[in-house]
Order: C-alpha cells, then sequence, then structure tokens
C-alpha cells in the first residue's frame, strides 16, 4: 500500500473501487504503458455509414488532452461530440480516462495495466457510465499483440441492469516508427448475464496504420460491420501531438 501512495496509484484505484465499471465512445485500443511526464493533446474521429437512413453519415469527434503523472499513470480528459444524419454537432459527454502501468514494458512475459474510465452524459434519456479495461499486450518478434477486455455499467438516467461485456484485438507489424499496418477487431457481447445473440452485437473488424511522424502519432483505418447493429463502415483517425 505504501507503494501505490508513494507512486501516485492511489488515485484512480479509488475510483476503481468506488466506480462500478464505462465504455468507450471511439474505436481505440490502449497500450499498457506510460510515457512519464509527458502531455499531448489528442483528437480521435469516426465516420461511419449505413444502409440505414438513421445510422447514415454518423460523426463522431473525441478531443482531449492526457498527461503522464509517472511512469505507472496517465491521465486524460475528454469531451465527446457527435453529429447524425439529422443533428449538428454538439457536445454529447465527457470522459475521464485512467491509465495504471504497474510494471516496466518487458518486465514479464506479457505486459499488463488497467485503463479506469468515468464518463458523464449530457443528453436527457441517454445514461452515463462507467468502465474497467484490462490491458494486454506481447510482442513476438515485430508482431506487437494488443488485447483490451472491458466490463462496463451505465448509471443515471435511461440506464438499464446489468454489467456488459466486450473485447478489442490489434495485431501490428513493426516496420519502422513511422509505419505500423495491421488490423483490428471489436466485438461487443452484451449484458455479462443475458448476452445478446450475434445479429445484435455491435462487431466491426478492419485494417489499421499506425505510425508517429515527428511529434505527432496517428492511428487510422477503415472497419467493416459484421453483425447487423454495427455501421456498414466507419473510417477513423486518431492523432496524437507530444509536447
Amino acid at each position: 500500500m505504501r507503494y501505490l501512495v508513494r507512486s501516485g496509484y492511489i488515485l484512480p484505484l479509488i475510483l476503481f473501487l468506488y466506480i462500478p465499471y464505462a465504455y468507450a465512445d471511439d474505436y481505440s485500443i490502449d497500450s499498457p504503458q506510460v510515457d512519464a511526464g509527458s502531455t499531448s493533446l489528442n483528437a480521435n474521429l469516426n465516420y461511419s455509414q449505413d444502409s440505414h437512413p438513421n445510422l447514415d453519415h454518423y460523426l463522431s469527434q473525441v478531443y482531449g488532452v492526457q498527461h503522464g503523472v509517472n511512469s505507472g499513470w496517465s491521465t486524460e480528459l475528454d469531451g465527446i461530440f457527435e453529429k447524425t444524419s439529422d443533428t449538428s454537432d454538439k457536445l454529447t459527454n465527457m470522459r475521464w480516462e485512467n491509465i495504471i502501468a504497474p510494471f516496466k514494458p518487458g518486465q514479464y512475459w506479457v505486459d499488463v495495466g488497467l485503463n479506469l474510465e468515468l464518463e458523464q452524459s449530457f443528453e436527457d434519456g441517454n445514461p452515463s457510465n462507467v468502465e474497467t479495461k484490462f490491458l494486454f499486450e506481447k510482442e513476438i518478434n515485430s508482431f506487437i499483440n494488443t488485447l483490451n477486455v472491458s466490463l462496463s455499467h451505465d448509471y443515471g438516467e435511461g440506464s438499464t441492469k446489468g454489467i456488459e461485456a466486450g473485447y478489442s484485438w490489434r495485431t501490428k507489424y513493426h516496420v519502422n516508427d513511422e509505419l505500423e499496418p495491421g488490423f483490428e477487431y471489436y466485438p461487443d457481447y452484451g449484458k455479462l448475464l443475458d448476452l445478446d445473440k450475434s445479429r445484435r452485437q455491435d462487431n466491426v473488424v478492419g485494417p489499421v496504420l499506425q505510425g508517429k511522424l515527428g511529434s505527432v502519432s496517428y492511428d487510422t483505418g477503415v472497419l467493416f460491420g459484421v453483425s447487423d447493429e454495427a455501421h456498414d463502415v466507419t473510417y477513423k483517425l486518431n492523432l496524437e501531438y507530444d509536447f
């Protein structure tokens, strides 16, 4: 416990203990690594198209600032904007995110960490939520494999009972720091004790390209829906500027 207090993990651990569990609004996969002392500005953009008019032309924009408090904890504050085919851009959610990485990369067979999130909704009838992600990453030769396992729980107006589960997977090939091609898969299993049938899950998969050019890291790709609930296609662009 003294180690947790000294190293600055106690605040996000309190968040974990007193908040049940949130979900991600953008397609991004977290690595269990923290760059101590660094500060970055982030922009995650997703544009989705669908054959159903009410789902077509959906735009999600997440803008935030992240800071590496120490070698094992980074914290981030995001504003989430959404636009549908019949509404204009508006701020719908705020999110507080904390990544805990208690071990050095490569210290054990697999790198592990946690991402603890609290998301507050500003939309009438839409619930707020909390989420815990378990982060795993393993590098094999030049292939980097990352797994996020998530548990989330809604609260407030419009919330439903139960804990939702899901995971996301990425495998990429490290050509160099500027170029890392790969693929990502995002399945959503619904409530833990009442798992939805496959056709009702929001499952997407597709190729991605990542890298870092100077002070800017990029993560872009095209994700295709493989279930009825998912958008037919989503184009994503995530940018991070370090300063």
